[in-house]
């Protein structure tokens, strides 16, 4: 029996991973850590255990691993939006205290959910490989990379073995109400009850790689799974799709039938970066993992799952 420390358990990926954890075909154990109480009843092999992961301490950390003993840890901690210093704290000083305590305790799997926010502006039309100089555009983006460098370090200097999974743009159950996707199914829902003919959203001019969050958790377990480990690994699906063909299809799900407008305005990060595609080479190579599930089918799935 594998056990897994999955911390973030909570959130919009780790709520994923614990989900497929507890259905999957072996009985592996799950110790589930997120700020707050689970938003769904658990299976039998899971326990959950409420922790502050901002406001623990190293020790705190190295008490948890002492505690749960795992084979596993997966970091789904992170922070999309909110002050500098509440992205700091949550993208950059999780992770420095979470590597500090794994450099100290006997060598584990790590897996930590990096984001390709780190890449920043990239030359258009050429897929984004790892080794492409990261030069995120924003605070967001920033402190991510700063996170995954934390991870990264550590891995050269032998402290821990880890694999950082830099995704693209999931799409999916629980999507965040800040992102693209969570806006459009609000605006939809407004749109269905008021009988609205129109929705309008920021600019959906640029092109982003969209890819399922089933397809985010098979990629994670099959690095946990693999004999090969590489500091970086790129998930998406290596393939641009423009906004406005994601938000389209994720009104063809709700069976809305009007017009979507654009504002001038729009996020400051999306302009400053037009396009982005992942490379998934190196994924495909090494671990045989390709995308299975159709963006058509993940912004379904996160509609039909009541948002």
């Amino acid at each position: 029996m594998t056990t897994y420390l999955l911390l973030g358990a909570n959130g919009f990926l780790g709520s994923q991973i614990h989900g497929a954890l507890e259905q999957g075909a072996e009985p592996d154990r799950v110790v589930a850590v997120s700020g707050h109480p689970p938003r769904r009843p658990t299976g039998a092999t899971t326990t959950w255990q409420e922790m502050d992961l901002v406001s623990s301490t190293v020790r705190d950390y190295d008490a948890l691993l002492q505690s749960s003993r795992p084979d596993v840890v997966i970091n789904c901690v992170g922070c999309t939006s909110g002050s500098p210093d509440q992205l700091e704290a949550v993208n950059v000083q999780v992770v420095h205290k979470l590597v500090q305590a794994l450099s100290r305790y006997d060598p584990v799997a790590f897996i930590h959910m990096g984001s390709a926010a780190e890449y920043g502006q990239q030359p258009e039309g050429i897929p984004i490989k790892e080794t492409a100089p990261a030069r995120p555009c924003g605070p967001y983006g920033r402190t991510k990379l700063e996170g995954t460098e934390l991870v990264t370090d550590h891995v050269a200097k032998g402290d821990i073995r880890a694999t950082v999974l830099r995704v693209f743009n999931p799409v999916g159950p629980g999507s965040p109400a800040t992102s693209l996707a969570g806006t459009a199914v609000r605006e939809l829902e407004r749109a269905l009850v008021t009988r609205q003919t129109s929705i309008t959203l920021g600019s959906l001019w640029p092109h982003r790689d969209f890819l399922a969050t089933t397809d985010v958790v098979t990629a994670a377990l099959g690095v946990v799974r693999s004999s090969e480990t590489h500091p970086v690994l790129n998930v998406g699906r290596g393939v641009a799709m423009s906004c406005r063909s994601m938000v389209e299809l994720l009104a063809d799900a709700a069976g809305f039938e009007g017009d979507v407008f654009e504002s001038s305005g729009g996020s400051q990060r999306s302009a400053a970066v037009p396009w982005q595609q992942a490379n998934i080479g190196l994924l495909r190579r090494h671990l045989q993992w390709v995308p299975t599930t159709s963006i058509a089918e993940a912004v379904a799935a996160l509609w039909q799952s009541g948002r």
